[in-house]
């Protein structure tokens, strides 16, 4: 379900029901493709472009003929491109899905200056789209991991400013909420693993009182589950037809 309903969400976003030719799509950082097949399947004018930097040749990587690999890391944009980079040729759209975060801030104008350099104009769908969390989440949380949060995660405006320089224009932001329910214990669980980054900076002891904060905060329904919102930003930019 949330699969389909974030596949419908980027088609919306990014114009892809309507596109009447063969289009080039890149997924920066986009894992196994999962996500681009799925694109796809409901896109039949889309060939994306899986950039990846810890591909592997690995069983999960079913073959699509409209879906294709590279193992680069999106700082590949950095550069020129070279005799060995054919896929940053005729490249219509980038999708920059749960990245954005990752990038160094001291770099994330050129790289985003890179893919404006590499993308054709896109007339009036979106070039880009970025999709990120907001420093404000509503996750089952206790108060020093939302700090830990907000602390490494870049804000709206920084990234969009950063988009503006890099010559983008149309700079938009939405929020996309999702509601989730999630049992309790499976929830604490996941924490105790520290499933994501957020999490690695707090000791074992530390992990048990946050788990125990967020269950008096966030007590569980009759069924042992928690109910939150999963938020997403959308940002979206456009290159100018007289961009060059």
């Amino acid at each position: 379900l949330y699969m389909e309903h974030l596949v419908n969400l980027v088609s919306k976003s990014m114009k892809l029901d309507s596109i009447d030719r063969a289009r080039h799509l890149i997924d920066l950082g986009g894992g196994t493709g999962n996500f681009a097949k799925e694109l796809t399947k409901k896109n039949l004018n889309l060939n994306i472009t899986v950039v990846e930097p810890y591909l592997e040749e690995t069983s999960s990587l079913v073959p699509d003929e409209r879906v294709a690999f590279v193992k680069e890391p999106a700082e590949a944009f950095l550069r020129q491109p070279g005799p060995g980079d054919g896929w940053r040729k005729g490249i219509d759209q980038i999708l920059c899905k749960e990245l954005v975060h990752h990038f160094d801030g001291d770099i994330r104008s050129s790289l985003f200056r890179g893919m404006h350099d590499n993308l054709a104009p896109s007339g009036d769908r979106p070039s880009l789209l970025i999709i990120t969390r907001p420093l404000e989440v509503d996750y089952p949380l206790w108060d020093e991991a939302r700090r830990v949060w907000r602390e490494n995660q870049p804000g709206s405006d920084s990234i969009m400013d950063d988009l503006g320089r890099a010559g983008f224009v149309d700079v938009e932001e939405r929020m996309e909420p999702f509601g989730c329910k999630i049992s309790l214990r499976k929830w604490q669980g996941m924490v105790r693993r520290r499933f994501w980054s957020t999490f690695s900076k707090f000791s074992d002891e530390e992990l048990e009182d946050g788990c125990r904060a967020i269950e008096s905060e966030r007590p569980p329904d009759q069924n042992g589950e928690v109910h939150f919102e999963d938020r997403l930003l959308f940002i979206t930019a456009r290159k100018a037809p007289d961009s060059g």
